[in-house]
């Protein structure tokens, strides 16, 4: 007896596999490190990186290369909630600003989500982990 596999379930397996694979952050299933990295929404680009500890905790670390010195507010959030948030200005030779905080590693998935936002242009930069 031949089963013949309809066109439309094949079509619906590829899509949900394209979905999985284009998801947007990182996952980091082994409890290890999770990066997202990729362009703002103009000429900036940002770097996300969550490193779980061995203490329970979590190093996260927020990167923004911008091509100017202007003010960028920006915020964490742990799982929906804001953890941290402030005002930064761009510096060094490259004009970048870095954040680094530390979040409680929660049992069960984590997502940390990392966003900031030129306050004279608008630019924003978001990057989002899962763990």
């Amino acid at each position: 007896m031949s089963i013949r596999r309809s066109p439309a379930i094949v079509l619906s397996l590829v899509l949900s596999a394209a979905a999985l694979l284009g998801a947007p952050g990182a996952l980091a299933s082994d409890g290890g490190t999770a990066k997202d990295v990729d362009g703002c929404d103009a000429a900036s680009t940002y770097k996300l990186k969550v490193v779980t500890e061995d203490d329970g905790r979590l190093t996260v670390i927020g990167i923004v290369w911008s091509n100017d010195n202007d003010v960028w507010s920006w915020r964490l959030k742990h799982n929906g909630d804001v953890s941290y948030s402030g005002d930064v200005k761009a510096k060094d030779a490259d004009q970048s600003f870095r954040i680094v905080r530390s979040m409680v590693d929660w049992s069960g998935p984590d997502t940390i989500v990392f966003r900031a936002q030129n306050d004279d242009t608008g630019e924003v930069c978001r990057g989002e982990v899962a763990l």
